[in-house]
């Protein structure tokens, strides 16, 4: 009897173990993909389009 309730409990605590892993792994490159887009929020190119945002609303605050 003892040793069913010790095999039951393993047997469950493998499934949590592999739904857990199984969940945490990503299906696709995610990882690369958000490091693509990471650099990308890092390039010149965007910061400029935040700049000129920026500047635009300093311009329309100065101006009403």
């Amino acid at each position: 009897m003892t040793v069913v309730l010790v095999v039951i409990i393993v047997v469950i605590a493998l499934v949590f173990v592999v739904l857990i892993a199984s969940r945490r792994t990503p299906a696709s490159n995610d990882g690369v993909d958000d490091f693509r887009r990471h650099l990308d929020a890092l390039s010149p190119e965007s910061r400029q389009q935040v700049i000129d945002r920026v500047q635009n609303r300093e311009e329309d605050d100065d101006g009403a």
